[in-house]
């Protein structure tokens, strides 16, 4: 079997930015409509983008029209897809679900041919996370004699202490910042916004980071963004990847550390600690509250020790 790594790069070879008229222009509208009314983020845009315009590539070179798209047709394209994990199955079935929709909607399509797919099962683990001690171990890391590392050290507490995505660490602006009132604003996906509290400690290595830190890292161009590069633009998150992945090498870590397992570590101390799921909901940002529920599928042992901590009977005496 060809691996999907390779798969992946052949996929994308095959891709050409005019792949059929009139089913292109199609695509491009629809895009401009998930834009327009639904808000979503560049990346998401992007990535139905894609998904579509591999669907069309796979497409027989006689279909012309969308309505002679037939089930004979969606069952070739969903057998092409058997090598992907099944994550990557169903989002790319979601977009083309979603773009058959838009287009009976506009009355361009009779029925949605894939009416007849079910979407493949996806096992919902619960994510990884840093304990307390690993993140504090990660920030004593960095050397603080340069500004890159107390950028670092800022960059890491933040995303711990307010739970952000990193799109949404490496796109903050100093107005954002309201440190007096121990808040930031935040904005995430499709432009979102919401305001999250910052912690003392991550308010004090922001701060020493904004004093001592980031006025060396400026140039004469640089714009408002919080977190900069050493050429004086905004970090780039793929660099900030690759920073904290070589801090935990630095410190040993054991486990795959990416910038998400921050927000994972964030949102799971704070449920272990008692806070309400809503209030969880609220801070990351989600829009429905099952994909917070994801956190709740904890370590019975957690909860357990949550529950002593807060229940106001948890240490009561059984009445003999």
């Amino acid at each position: 079997m060809v691996p999907s790594s390779l798969h992946a790069v052949k996929e994308k070879a095959q891709l050409t930015p005019n792949v059929r008229h009139p089913l292109q222009s199609k695509l491009q509208s629809f895009v401009g409509h998930l834009s327009l009314e639904k808000g979503l983020s560049k990346n998401t845009l992007q990535s139905y983008a894609y998904d579509l315009q591999h669907f069309i590539k796979t497409l027989p070179e006689t279909v012309c029209n969308f309505n002679q798209i037939d089930k004979t047709i969606i069952d070739g394209w969903l057998s092409d897809l058997l090598y992907l994990k099944a994550s990557s199955r169903a989002r790319k079935i979601t977009s083309v679900r979603q773009f058959f929709e838009y287009l009976i909607k506009i009355h361009d399509l009779e029925q949605n041919p894939l009416q007849h797919v079910v979407n493949p099962f996806l096992k919902r683990l619960l994510p990884d996370t840093l304990s307390v001690d690993e993140i504090e171990t990660l920030q004593g890391s960095m050397v603080l004699s340069y500004p890159q590392g107390l950028r670092d050290r800022a960059m890491i507490s933040v995303m711990y202490a307010c739970g952000l995505r990193v799109s949404e660490l490496c796109n903050l602006v100093l107005q954002n910042l309201f440190l007096d009132e121990n808040f930031i604003k935040v904005y995430g996906k499709g432009s979102k916004e919401r305001l999250v509290p910052i912690g003392t400690v991550a308010k004090t290595h922001l701060q020493q980071y904004l004093v001592y830190g980031r006025p060396k890292l400026q140039k004469s161009k640089t714009g408002n963004a919080v977190f900069i590069s050493q050429n004086g633009r905004p970090l780039s998150r793929k660099t900030f990847w690759l920073h904290l992945k070589r801090y935990a090498k630095n410190v040993k870590c054991q486990k795959n550390v990416k910038p998400h397992l921050l927000r994972h570590s964030f949102a799971t101390h704070l449920l272990i600690h008692g806070a309400d799921l809503r209030s969880i909901q609220t801070m990351l940002g989600h829009s429905d509250i099952s994909t917070t529920q994801l956190y709740t599928q904890l370590n019975p042992i957690h909860l357990q020790e949550a529950y002593k901590k807060h229940h106001p009977r948890a240490f009561e005496d059984t009445p003999l």
